[in-house]
């Protein structure tokens, strides 16, 4: 994919911020730096390709400078380029927490859980590869003109993401899936009532989550569904649900399929 000036402008900002919050270690980037991408993941359908392009650039980055950065110090590079990029840090299950200051370290990611720690499957459909016209970092500038926005967040932070957290911890499948779908739903009603509207949800998004709901309740699944900036379905599940979930998703005609699970974070490679 050939980079647009929209894209380089992106980057160029993200190393200008890196070099800032570097500079409050007096360990900035002491020389000009060329970024060659290989990434295959699709973007911009809902997959969170910059959240693996940009975690990985500030991986990178901490190995070009002088200093012993830990991970949270990393997430809060990779934020600075996406804000979803802070969570891929880490391996396993990851989040992003405030800090009680206004300074650019002032929200950091942070593991909840290793990769070890519970074995979830990630089958994903998607029903249209083109790449969407709005970003999620130029839609989530309006988040704020939702009516639903204030009270989200209010939501978020007084009980939603520790139920996550407290679903993880103790591998409560169906306490997941319930405050994960609830989540997704809530998130993708902010976006359709913000100004101007925004709506990644296609009718086939629509009628996929249907359908394994459909599936779940006939056959007892643990699966559940979320849903990023796209029309992509991610279908989480364990180990008993998998080839049934497989099969569903191999099903779906006209879609892409992709199978993932838990992970390890970002490394270098030799």
């Amino acid at each position: 994919k050939e980079m647009t000036e929209k894209d380089i402008a992106r980057f160029a900002k993200t190393i200008d911020l890196i070099n800032v919050y570097l500079s409050t270690f007096h360990f900035p980037l002491s020389t000009s730096i060329s970024i060659e991408i290989d990434s295959q993941i699709p973007p911009s359908i809902g997959l969170a390709s910059s959240a693996a392009v940009f975690s990985a650039l500030a991986k990178a980055i901490s190995g070009l400078v002088d200093a012993d950065l830990s991970d949270e110090q990393i997430s809060v590079m990779a934020r600075l380029g996406s804000g979803s990029a802070a969570r891929s840090i880490f391996g396993g299950f990851g989040a992003i927490k405030n800090e009680p200051n206004d300074f650019i370290d002032g929200s950091i990611g942070f593991q909840i859980a290793d990769e070890h720690h519970w074995n979830l499957h990630d089958v994903i459909i998607v029903p249209s590869a083109e790449e969407k016209k709005i970003g999620s970092t130029e839609g989530h500038s309006k988040a704020w003109t939702s009516p639903h926005f204030k009270t989200r967040v209010q939501e978020i932070g007084d009980h939603r993401q520790q139920e996550c957290i407290d679903a993880i911890l103790s591998k409560d499948f169906e306490k997941l899936q319930k405050v994960a779908e609830q989540d997704c739903m809530d998130m993708h009603h902010c976006m359709q009532t913000q100004d101007p509207p925004l709506n990644y949800l296609s009718k086939e998004t629509y009628r996929i989550i249907d359908e394994i709901k459909t599936l779940r309740q006939a056959e007892h699944l643990p699966v559940l569904y979320t849903i990023d900036a796209g029309p992509t379905v991610h279908l989480f599940c364990e180990e008993e649900a998998l080839e049934a979930v497989k099969e569903f998703a191999h099903t779906q005609e006209g879609c892409q399929v992709f199978e993932t699970q838990i992970g390890k974070g970002t490394s270098f490679v030799e």
